[in-house]
């Protein structure tokens, strides 16, 4: 009868459609790749022009030794691949249909790629838990990253590894920040942020905010954007911009002299007295500012 194909049913059959209108030699080797070893594959192969067959008759067919014959066929049995005639002396195997063995394998073969995934992330947290606390950091230090790419991945990184807070202050949208292609991207850094406990500040001039395209803005009167953690000032007091970063580390934007709205790169300073000296300036410019909340027109027109 006819009907529509679920999403299980149409991957199903492009596993099949993989390994059964493969050659040969393909098939033998993806069916290794899925689990089974290379005696394995032999006797299952085998076994699927043979129908019921002895243990010995399909050593011999398969060019399995004698004596591993017995394990290769537990172990496909394990596997659903094979089913015994227990019934019959000597007692007889026959392979399952290909379709329903290659089911099997993927399934099995997914979960314990899962299962290995999990390990490997379990892993990788007890790594960083140990490595953080062997790792010594001078109190200062400066990085820089050098082209709008490396600058940007540089900034977004900091703002990953943020645990407090993150201030961020700038008094125009550079030649080279794209806000339409690049907001998003920074969006989501700063959205997973807030998401994982840190707080967002952000002061800029009202028409710094009018030049963000509408999508954008809609954004942030959706969740996370929409928690008491992400708040929005105006001020036309800036001259320049910086990030700071749990109260410690700055990122300041190099500009061309040439060019002053194009960045050549990023600075990465880490200075806690540096840092606390700017800090206090921004407290100041940040009560005096104009809160911005979503939604309302950036223009300042009613």
């Amino acid at each position: 009868m006819g009907g529509e194909i679920s999403t299980g049913d149409r991957d199903k059959q492009t596993h099949r459609s993989v390994f059964l209108f493969s050659s040969p030699t393909t098939i033998m080797t993806d069916l290794r790749d899925l689990g089974l070893s290379s005696y394995e594959d032999r006797a299952y192969r085998s076994m699927l022009g043979l129908g019921p067959v002895s243990a010995m008759e399909l050593a011999e067919a398969s060019g399995v030794p004698e004596g591993r014959i017995y394990d290769v066929l537990d172990s496909l049995e394990t596997r659903g691949l094979v089913r015994a005639q227990t019934h019959s002396r000597p007692k007889q195997y026959l392979a399952v249909e290909p379709a329903v063995a290659i089911d099997r394998l993927v399934e099995t073969r997914s979960r314990e790629l899962r299962a290995e995934i999990d390990r490997y992330e379990v892993l990788g947290d007890q790594l960083v838990e140990e490595l953080s606390a062997e790792t010594t950091v001078d109190e200062r230090f400066l990085t820089t990253a050098i082209g709008t790419a490396d600058a940007t991945e540089l900034l977004l990184e900091r703002i990953e590894m943020a645990d407090e807070e993150v201030v961020m202050v700038a008094d125009v949208f550079t030649s080279e920040f794209d806000v339409a292609e690049m907001g998003p991207n920074v969006l989501d850094h700063v959205g997973a942020a807030i998401e994982r406990g840190v707080d967002i500040s952000l002061l800029v001039p009202r028409d710094l905010v009018a030049e963000v395209p509408g999508g954008l803005l809609e954004r942030i009167e959706h969740p996370p954007f929409d928690d008491d953690a992400f708040r929005v000032r105006f001020t036309d007091r800036l001259h320049g911009g910086f990030f700071l970063i749990d109260h410690v580390e700055l990122c300041f934007e190099v500009t061309n002299p040439m060019e002053p709205d194009a960045v050549v790169g990023l600075l990465n300073v880490k200075d806690p007295s540096f840092a606390l000296e700017l800090e206090s300036q921004f407290r100041k410019h940040w009560e005096q500012a104009e809160r911005y909340d979503p939604g309302d027109d950036p223009s300042g027109s009613h």
